[in-house]
């Protein structure tokens, strides 16, 4: 089953550039990728009310072909790809315009009982298994991220606060991407043009913890690590240049 949706970018999703990337890209691919999972109705719209679980996104990865303006429509699709599906599900998400291809990327998630404080696997909420697509898609995948913070450069501290927040009570995921980008000036990326981002999501993060972010940059790659006051991370991220 592929779900697509048709979407005008607005001026509030765009960069510093006035043009819609990365940050833009990233909200566009979890709104689709929820719809997907509201339309078999196993959303996180109803999945904590009926079953006590939610979905928790774990990894991110994202290739930025183009930035876009706002003249015309983007196409956004979204699909399981075939085979066996396990505790964790995968989706493959493509953006486009007029046919050409603006972004792509996965997603990875998995299910989490609240109450008892674990994951769990698919059956628990009867999630279909006949729904898997097979569409050409190439896509390289998760790469294994570094967690290792020494000898990094010390960006800044932000402290979770209200508007960070989702359903869950934790920071919700897209967060992340933002507290990531702010490790650098709008003049970093003048010149660095983002090509790939993939972020990994560790641990949770609750209103009033800080969060310590760490960057270390390349000539064609940032690492970027944030962690809590006892130096646990809670996500990783790794930027590629165009």
């Amino acid at each position: 089953m592929i779900f697509e949706k048709h979407y005008l970018p607005q001026f509030r999703e765009a960069d510093r550039d006035g043009l819609v990337g990365l940050r833009g890209y990233m909200n566009y691919f979890q709104d689709v990728a929820t719809h997907y999972m509201h339309n078999l109705n196993k959303g996180n719209d109803t999945l904590p009310e009926e079953y006590g679980i939610v979905w928790m996104f774990t990894k991110y990865k994202i290739q930025v072909s183009r930035k876009v303006d706002y003249t015309g429509e983007l196409t956004m699709e979204t699909w399981i790809p075939e085979g066996k599906l396990s505790a964790v599900v995968r989706q493959n998400l493509l953006i486009t315009r007029n046919g050409e291809e603006c972004a792509k990327g996965c997603v990875e998630s998995c299910l989490y009982d609240i109450a008892k404080n674990r994951l769990v696997r698919l059956k628990e909420i009867d999630f279909p298994t006949d729904i898997t697509e097979n569409k050409e898609f190439e896509m390289s995948g998760f790469q294994k991220l570094s967690t290792e913070s020494e000898g990094m450069e010390y960006a800044y501290t932000h402290q979770v606060r209200y508007t960070d927040l989702d359903k869950t009570g934790h920071m919700t995921n897209l967060k992340y991407v933002d507290l990531f980008l702010n490790a650098f000036d709008s003049r970093f990326f003048e010149e660095f043009q983002i090509g790939e981002f993939e972020l990994h999501f560790l641990s949770q993060c609750f209103e009033g913890e800080e969060l310590h972010v760490y960057k270390r940059a390349f000539d064609d790659e940032v690492s970027l690590i944030a962690a809590k006051d006892d130096k646990v991370p809670c996500a990783v991220a790794s930027i590629f240049r165009k």
